[in-house]
Parts: C-alpha cells; structure tokens; sequence
C-alpha cells in the first residue's frame, strides 16, 4: 500500500514537470523616453473575482541620484533604447523592525499596472497615483499593487521617492536646497501626466492618493502651483502639511550632526556635502535613525529661488491655496501606534511621563511647554483621580495624540479648504473599526490599539507589507472593503464620491462619512467630529503659545498665518491695556480712599461732626 502511495506522488511529480511551464504574457508601451514591457499578473477585484492586469514595473522617471546628484532635486531621465532592469525595491531605508537596511540609492522608478485591455481604451481610463510610507524614512512601490479597484477598473501608479536622510539632509542654502524626496514626487507626477495616455489612462483625470506621510505629501503638492497642475483629484487621509511631523527646524544642524556621526565635520555647506557624498548611504540611514536625526520636509522659501514651500503650510493655506475636490480622513485611534511604539501599559501610571514622553519634543521653549502641557493635562486627563488607572491614561494619552498629531491637522486644512470662496465641494470619513483582521496593531496589546494609525489604507488598496498579516477578510472585513471602495471609486471617475461620504462637508452645515463597529457600510453625521478637542488644538493652543509671549512654534505650529499672528497680537494688547487701566483705577481709588481716611481722623480729632456716616459708607 505505501509503495503505491509513493510510486503516486513520484508519477504525479514527474507529470506536472515535464508540463510546459506557461509564460505570462508580455505587452509593450511607448513613453517619451523609450519603450516599457508590461507582465500580465492576476488581480482579485472587490468582489473577490480575479482579474488580468498588466504590471510596468520600475519605469524610471529621474536620472539615478548617485554620486554628485545625490542631495540634488531630480533630474530629467536620459531616454533608452531597451528598457533597463526594472528593479522592485524601495528606495534605501531602514526596515520598521530591526536594524537591516534594504533597498536602493538608485531608485526613482515608478509603477503602472492597467487594465488587460488599456490599449483599445484610447486614453480614457481615470489614473490614480498613490505616494507611500507612513513617515518620510520607510515606504515604498513594492509596498502596493493592483488590486481590489486599483489597476482594474483603472489606471495605479506607485511610486519610489527618496526617504530620511537622502531624501530630506539639507544645509539650507543652494547647496544642499532639501526636500529632494518632494521633488522627486513631482518629477513622477509631471512623467505620469505626459505619458499616462499611452497607458490607457486620461491625464485630465488624475486623483493624487496618500496615506499618512503620503497624506502629508498630497498636501504640500496641493500648496504648490507647479505640482498642483498635475492632477485633479485628492485623497489624503491621516495627516496634512500642518502636521506636526510634516516639517522639521534646523535642518542645517540635523545636517552637520549627522555629519560629525560620520567623519564629515564641516561646517562650510559645500565640503560638508562632498564629504557626505562619499559616505555609505547605509551608514548615512543608520546613523540618522540611532542619532534620532530627523530628516523631513522644510520650508525652503529661503533656501533656493525655486522654493517647493514659498512660506509655512498655515501660511500658505490661508492665502496661495487653490484647493481641488478632496476626500480627507484619518483612523479614530491613530495615535495608538504612537503610544505602543514608545511606552506600555504599565508605563502610562504617570500622567507627567506621558506628556514629557510625546509633547516635549514639539515645545522646546519652556514657559511654552509649560503652559501648554498643563492645558494638556486639564483637558485629556482630568479629574485627578483617575490619573493612577495606567489602562485609562493610555486611552486618554491615545486621544490626545490621535487629535494632536493626525485629527486636528487634517480639520486645518480641511477648514482652510472650506473658508475659499470658490472652493470645490470637500468630504471627510473617520474610520472607526477597531476589529479588523487586516491591521498594522501588532504584539500582545493589539486589542488595545483600536483603529490605528493608517488601518484605513489595508481596506483600500492591494498592501504588501511587513507585519500586515494576509489573511482571508470576514463579512465584517468584506463590507468595509465595499464601502471604501464605494468611497472612492465614483470620486477617482468624476470628483463625487459615493456612498455615505457623498455629503460635502461645510463651514455651516457639517458632516462625515462615520465608519463603525455596528455600521461597517459607514453613516453621515452631520455634526464636527470632536469639536472641542479640534478647537482645542487649532485655536486655544496657538492662542495660548502667542499670550505665553513666545513666537517660536517648533513643531507642529511654528506660525500662524500672518492675520492671525496679528489678531492674536492685537487681542494681547488689548488686554495689557485693559489691565494697565485697572491698575491705574485700583491705584487712584487707594490714594483716594487712604486721602479720605485721613481728613475723617484729622476731623475726627478736631471734633467735627462726620455728616452721613451711613451713607458715606454704602457708598464705599
């Protein structure tokens, strides 16, 4: 019995390999740099149904950024005969967990994946193009790929941009100008808008897409005239410009540390890039992330003639924004990933760790932090009493962190949108299912972690990624897959979405797609969501930084916009005033009282009647 059972499996063996092994078919497209080659992959579409989609992977859109171009914007890629090697990986960076470096310095590619029949199409197909990462320092184009609506019912482009150090090292001046991962992201949109038809997809109708650090970058291309005209449609959920980990001060002396790290110490701009320039990029990477260097975007208004950031976000918001139809969001408890990375349940006992543990960082001056993180601390964590309850501190510092890093943000820019006179229509969704098998919680305390920073995305694009679990969704997990594709499927086509979120936001008449435990399809409440808590954040707070007399924001409000500073100034003044002439008043009213006082004794003594003592004294 068992010599049949193996003579079986070694005749089933010897059959399948001496199959014709098939070779997936191959489709060319023209750019105007050369031609691209397309591989036929299969897609599994919403509805669970697998679909033919071709894949042009690694289409270079910018000159390698190698030797005297590395910390310089991008340049124009030279055309090619045959494609080159289409490389997958990311742009070099340090894996989320652990210590490895893996990727490229040679990376500024871009992938299309498009419908099997893109060429009968004629350029008609509606493109999205999705910037990844969480952070500016990880992310990449192999992280997604066609999937679910992507890539099927339209054009997906993913792109590779520079990340930490190579992507946003800047010395502050025209030798190392900064923002090279932006420009990078611009140089691949204006490839995507010139070539894009030749793919089957319409350049009049592009949807720039981002999460997280690439929500932060959608934003900053919104607030720039040149990357603005590149597309038509925005997505952006889990963060804006105005984040407080979207821009970074000092750049010039995160620069010059990191040089010092690395055998490069120099001063003067130029000696200390050639310096750079001959450095392990690796070692460059490793050195930022265990130094705590942070490398980000700046404002470059300064810096070089043609700025990518004329002025700060806020600034800008207010008055250069031409905003286009957006769809904004973020998860409810995305600032749990924040708090689990840094602390664990049994360290949240103390209130006054939490607050020094995630706000010090962003208040540097310290009557600013002072103030601030008292106003904290009465409004996330009061009464007092509950403040020893470590599983209540969490949820609370949870809150506080979800709104001051991701929530509030992303209601300033959308307000900001809202307050143009001609502003196309605006729409908001919180996502708020917290029991998703698809999540980026992870270790023993996942249950804890809600719907966490990003989770949204895992229901809205094809992720590959490490630590996404790929498991098999749940009618749960199906239904909120429909709905984010419901979303958003109708606003990539014609800039209305669909379902729930199908009701503009306004100033006056508020609303939002609220997506839930009990209502995975997602319900409209017309309301602001957590409204103290926004105002809290985008009015008290820089209010509060101005009356503290400080005008240094470090992080997260550097400045308000120039009428704000100066209504702000103008209401501080006010009220000095006021209290100079209470002052004034409580003055004269003691020396006329005590001059009063002493002609009573003085009468008194000469004994003079005192004519209405009871009246002089009601009127006292």
């Amino acid at each position: 019995m068992a010599t049949t059972e193996l003579f079986g499996t070694l005749l089933s063996v010897v059959l399948i390999a001496s199959l014709p092994r098939v070779t997936p078919a191959t489709v060319q497209a023209t750019t105007r740099y050369g031609t691209v080659t397309g591989v036929e992959e299969q897609a599994v579409a919403v509805t669970g149904i697998p679909q033919q989609v071709y894949a042009f992977r690694g289409i270079r859109y910018a000159r390698p950024p190698l030797e005297w171009l590395r910390f310089l914007p991008p340049r124009e890629p030279e055309r090619w005969g045959t494609q080159p090697d289409a490389p997958r990986e990311p742009c070099m960076q340090l894996r989320p967990s652990g210590d490895t470096i893996y990727g490229r310095e040679d990376c500024l590619y871009l992938d299309v994946y498009t419908p099997k029949n893109f060429k009968e199409l004629q350029g008609n197909l509606p493109v999205v193009v999705v910037i990844p990462g969480a952070d500016f320092q990880t992310g990449g184009k192999e992280d997604i790929s066609a999937g679910y609506d992507y890539g099927i019912n339209n054009v997906l482009v993913v792109i590779n941009y520079r990340l930490g150090a190579m992507g946003f090292l800047s010395t502050e001046d025209s030798q190392g100008p900064g923002n090279l991962g932006l420009w990078d992201q611009q140089a691949a949109l204006k490839f995507v808008k010139e070539n894009i038809a030749n793919f089957g997809g319409d350049p009049s109708k592009i949807t720039l897409m981002g999460f997280g650090a690439g929500a932060m970058s959608v934003s900053f291309h919104l607030l720039n005239k040149v990357s603005s005209g590149f597309f038509q449609f925005a997505i952006m959920s889990g963060g804006s410009a105005t984040s407080p980990d979207a821009i970074v001060d000092r750049a010039k002396e995160n620069a010059e540390q990191l040089g010092a790290l690395t055998g490069c110490s120099y001063r003067e701009s130029k000696q200390l890039l050639d310096c750079l320039r001959g450095a392990d990029p690796a070692q460059l990477i490793r050195t930022a992330h265990r130094s705590k260097l942070k490398f980000l975007p700046i404002v470059d208004a300064n810096v070089t003639r043609d700025a990518f950031l004329a002025d700060r976000p806020e600034a800008l918001y207010a008055s250069s924004f031409t905003p286009k139809p957006t769809i904004y969001g973020y998860t409810k408890d995305a600032g749990s990933m924040r708090f689990f990375e840094r602390m664990t349940l049994e360290d949240a006992k103390s209130v006054d760790d939490i607050v020094q543990t995630f706000l010090n960082e962003y208040f540097l001056d310290t009557d600013s932090r002072v103030g601030i993180t008292a106003a904290v601390k009465y409004q996330y964590f009061r009464p007092r009493a509950s403040r020893i309850n470590a599983t209540s501190n969490a949820m609370n510092a949870i809150k506080m962190l979800t709104d001051f890093l991701v929530a509030a943000p992303v209601h300033l820019a959308l307000r900001s949108h809202l307050m143009k006179r001609t502003a196309p229509e605006a729409y908001l969704y919180v996502f708020g299912y917290p029991d998703g098998k698809k999540s980026f919680a992870k270790g023993a305390q996942r249950e804890l972690y809600g719907a966490t920073y990003m989770d949204d995305m895992l229901y809205t694009l094809n992720v590959r990624m490490d630590g996404v679990e790929d498991v098999s969704m749940q009618y749960v997990e199906q239904a909120l897959l429909s709905t984010m594709s419901t979303f958003f499927a109708s606003f990539i086509r014609t800039g209305n979405p669909g379902g729930s979120l199908n009701r503009p936001m306004a100033l006056d008449a508020p609303s939002y797609a609220n997506i839930t435990k009990n209502n995975p399809n997602g319900e409209t409440s017309q309301e602001l969501y957590r409204s103290q808590e926004m105002a809290f954040w985008n009015v008290f707070v820089p209010d509060l930084h101005v009356q503290l007399n400080h005008t240094s924001w470090s992080s997260y409000m550097r400045a308000r916009e120039a009428d704000h500073f100066r209504s702000a100034t103008w209401g501080t003044a006010t009220v000095i005033v006021l209290l100079i002439l209470i002052l004034v008043g409580l003055v004269a009213a003691f020396f006329v009282s005590r001059r009063q006082r002493l002609r009573n004794k003085r009468d008194a003594v000469e004994f003079k009647p005192i004519p209405s003592s009871a009246g002089t004294q009601q009127q006292l």
